[in-house]
Parts: C-alpha cells; sequence; structure tokens
C-alpha cells in the first residue's frame, strides 16, 4: 500500500469515527430523535412493581417501536421511553385488570409501585343467619378463626383518630362525617354518606375520592397499604384506589341485597361480612 493510499485509508477512518462517535454517545446518555418533530429528546424510565407480580403489562405506544409486541411482565423496568403519555394496562388471569395513563419525563423515572390487584372471586357462605338479624350482628374482632386485623378499625367519630390540637382550625365538618378508618401513613379516610374523603390532619386538607349514588354503610382501610380503601353500600362492596394522579379507579367486588357489618383480616387477603344475597342470610368470605 503506497503512502499516498495509507494517507486516505487513515482519513477515512476519522471521518468515520467523527460521524459514527457521537450519535453513539448520545443514544448512550438516553437521547431519541422524535420523527415527528425532529427533536433531540433525552429519555425516561418507567418502572412497574404488582401485587402479585407477574402480572402481564400491555402498552400499546410500545408496540411500533419494538416492531413486534413483547411479553412483560411486572415487575419490570422499561428504559429509553420517549417524553409523553402511555396508556398502562395490568393483568393476570383471575383478577380485575388495572389501567392508567402514565407520563413519562425526560431524564426522570416514573415508579408506579403500589398497585394491588384483586381477584375476581364469589362470596362464601360460612354460617346462615335469621334476616332479622343482619343488622345487629358483629364481628368478633378478637375470633382467632377469621385472624381479624385490630389496628385500622372503623369508628363513626374521627375524633377518635385526629387530634383535638389539630381540628382547632376548623378544617374539617367533623359533624357531617359517618365513618373513618386510618390509613397506615397516617391520613384519615372517611365517608359524609354520600361522599368518600381523604383527611391529611398534617396539612390540614381533605380531598374528595368519590359522589355514589347511594349512601356508604360501610368502610374499611387495608392494613398494609396506604392505596386502597374498601367501602360498602346496600348493594355491595366496592374498592377504591386513592391514588390522586388521575380518576380514582374503583373495582365492584361483589354484589349483595342488603349489607351488613364487615371487617378484613390481618394481611387483608379475606373479607368477612354480614349480608343477605339473595335468598339467603348469613357470614360470608370474600377473597381479596
Amino acid at each position: 500500500m503506497s503512502t499516498r493510499q495509507r494517507w486516505w485509508l487513515s482519513k477515512i477512518f476519522i471521518l468515520l469515527f467523527c460521524l459514527i462517535t457521537p450519535p453513539i454517545l448520545i443514544y448512550a446518555n438516553g437521547y431519541r430523535i422524535n420523527w415527528h418533530s425532529w427533536k433531540l429528546e433525552r429519555t425516561g424510565l418507567l418502572e412497574i412493581k404488582s401485587e402479585p407480580a407477574n402480572a402481564l403489562v400491555n402498552i400499546n405506544e410500545l408496540k411500533a417501536w419494538w416492531g413486534k409486541p413483547k411479553k412483560i411482565v411486572t415487575p419490570v423496568k422499561l428504559k429509553n421511553l420517549r417524553p409523553g403519555n402511555y396508556n398502562v394496562n395490568l393483568s393476570l388471569p383471575g383478577y380485575y385488570e388495572w389501567h392508567k395513563t402514565l407520563t413519562i419525563w425526560p431524564a426522570q423515572t416514573t415508579i408506579v409501585k403500589d398497585i394491588r390487584l384483586f381477584k375476581k372471586s364469589e362470596p362464601q357462605l360460612l354460617a346462615a343467619l335469621p334476616t332479622t338479624t343482619l343488622s345487629g350482628a358483629i364481628l368478633p374482632l378478637d375470633n382467632r378463626q377469621f385472624n381479624l386485623a385490630t389496628k385500622n378499625l372503623t369508628t363513626t367519630s374521627i375524633r377518635a383518630l385526629i387530634d383535638e390540637q389539630k381540628l382547632a382550625t376548623n378544617w374539617l365538618d367533623t359533624a357531617s362525617i359517618s365513618l373513618a378508618c386510618p390509613l397506615p401513613n397516617g391520613k384519615i379516610a372517611f365517608s359524609s354518606q354520600f361522599e368518600l374523603w381523604l383527611a391529611n390532619p398534617d396539612t390540614a386538607t381533605t380531598e374528595l375520592l368519590g359522589r355514589f349514588s347511594q349512601p356508604i354503610v360501610q368502610l374499611i382501610c387495608l392494613p398494609n397499604s396506604d392505596n386502597y380503601l374498601i367501602f360498602g353500600q346496600d348493594n355491595g362492596w366496592q374498592v377504591i384506589e386513592v391514588d390522586n394522579q388521575q380518576s380514582h379507579l374503583i373495582w365492584q367486588l361483589t354484589n349483595t341485597d342488603h349489607l351488613g357489618n364487615g371487617a378484613i383480616d390481618k394481611k387483608a387477603n379475606t373479607l368477612y361480612f354480614y349480608a343477605q344475597i339473595g335468598s339467603t342470610t348469613g357470614l360470608f368470605s370474600l377473597e381479596l
């Protein structure tokens, strides 16, 4: 090879290095080209965890990027996502689906880790009772057979859960509250007949979770989650997700004709309640 050929060859290698290296460095640092706006954007990361795990994650916006759909299950970390909104759906056989629109921000991690999937189960009759005893039947909270939770008890007076000094500024109308229970994070869930609220004693603020067409007659805070509440109306039990990023997700757990008292076990795996379902009145259990 002549000296001139070697000179040209070295120039070609330098040129290729100058052309190839910047895109590689840009890609490695999490930048991508937005082909719609022809702008260089910093990507973000999405982390999703669920209980139980191994839930199938479906994100329509990813299909065009990856060429063909891939099976993604929780827990999962998705890197190098372009900024924007993503419609995320979690599904697991035998469980209610979870769906929400999540926003990815440049150079940030969007973490969604307090997701619980609830079972699609049918209430099981544990003991039949006369119809007349439904309204007065009370679950024994010290019953070892049911292993019921005792920390998140529902009360009819929110003053039993919030210090009087924190109520002194009159930021909360305690007279209208019919049911209340404490969440593990210190917030208080409460209902005022047709409305469900969340109160934060530390900031003296309240947040409306939802308005309903029927009165709320039962309210249960999960002993191991800040993100979900179980509430009962005469026609059945529902669970609501209290995450305030978007509208609150609600699932109908079971239907009843008349609903009595209820309680949950310590691990929040089973709901026990008195109810009339069809022609049967008694004590029921429902797997969560």
